[in-house]
């Protein structure tokens, strides 16, 4: 996978996440959810913070693996492992958010590794491209 198609990836579940949080936000709370201050303020269920946890960890992850797939990109990194490193970064922060909507305890963490380990060895890749 091309580091451009893992940024595309990446912001294609970053929005997917984006449009499930708004889409559950107005099936639970109206219609007319945003639209005025002075509505009474319903508790999310167990769900729909599952849904927010989700999207806001997906959106804090971008401070870390957009510069890190940019950067690869702008120093013309390229071979199989970076290639694969993409793909599990993208793959393993889908497998994340879905994982998280689910409430298994734990079972989240697997994404989240897949996802952490790939950009740290394209950050550890890029070191050496820029040092060597």
């Amino acid at each position: 996978m091309t580091f451009e198609t893992a940024l595309i990836g990446f912001a294609l579940v970053t929005m997917t996440a984006l449009t499930i949080e708004i889409v559950y936000a107005y099936v639970t709370q109206g219609f007319g959810y945003g639209f005025s201050s002075n509505r009474p303020i319903v508790e999310k269920s167990a769900l729909g913070l599952r849904i927010q946890r989700a999207y806001q960890n997906q959106v804090e992850s971008a401070a870390y693996i957009v510069p890190v797939l940019v950067g690869s990109a702008m120093l013309g990194i390229s071979g199989d492992g970076p290639a694969l490193a993409a793909a599990i970064i993208v793959f393993g922060r889908a497998a994340f958010v879905l994982l998280y909507y689910t409430g298994i305890p734990f079972i989240r963490i697997l994404g989240f590794t897949c996802g952490s380990l790939g950009s740290l060895y394209l950050a550890v890749s890029c070191l050496l491209a820029v040092t060597g």
